[in-house]
């Protein structure tokens, strides 16, 4: 299980949607964080999973899903997040700064919102 409240909440947004992202997001429960590598520019997070996984593989192999804006007030920064899968299943999540460089550090105050067409126009903030 993902233990970071950010990240988490990235995945929550990602993976809210058309059947592609309703079907991903039964593998949540069995992902946990691996590896983080903040590049200055961004973030990738690599995740391990148990086996249980498997059963919940989506059917394209490839598939990525972008479409959630980050903002935060604690840093001049505004980034985007995007999601790879491997296999059918979740591998890394790719934070992408386009303004400012991005902390070497989880975001505590930020808002999320997602941005792809016809998405639900969700948003997560913890900014109050």
């Amino acid at each position: 299980m993902v233990k970071s409240k950010y990240i988490s909440d990235i995945l929550d947004l990602l993976l809210d949607g058309d059947n592609d992202f309703v079907s991903a997001r039964q593998q949540l429960p069995f992902i946990t964080e691996d590896n983080f590598d903040y590049t200055g520019g961004g973030l990738f997070v690599r995740f391990s999973h148990s086996n249980e996984i498997k059963k919940y593989k989506v059917d394209k192999q490839d598939l990525i899903l972008n479409g959630v804006k980050i903002q935060t007030t604690e840093y001049p920064i505004e980034a985007n997040a995007t999601l790879f899968f491997t296999e059918g299943l979740i591998d890394f999540l790719e934070i992408w700064c386009y303004l400012g460089d991005y902390p070497n550090q989880d975001l505590k105050k930020y808002t999320l919102s997602q941005e792809w067409a016809n998405s639900p126009n969700k948003i997560i903030t913890t900014e109050n």
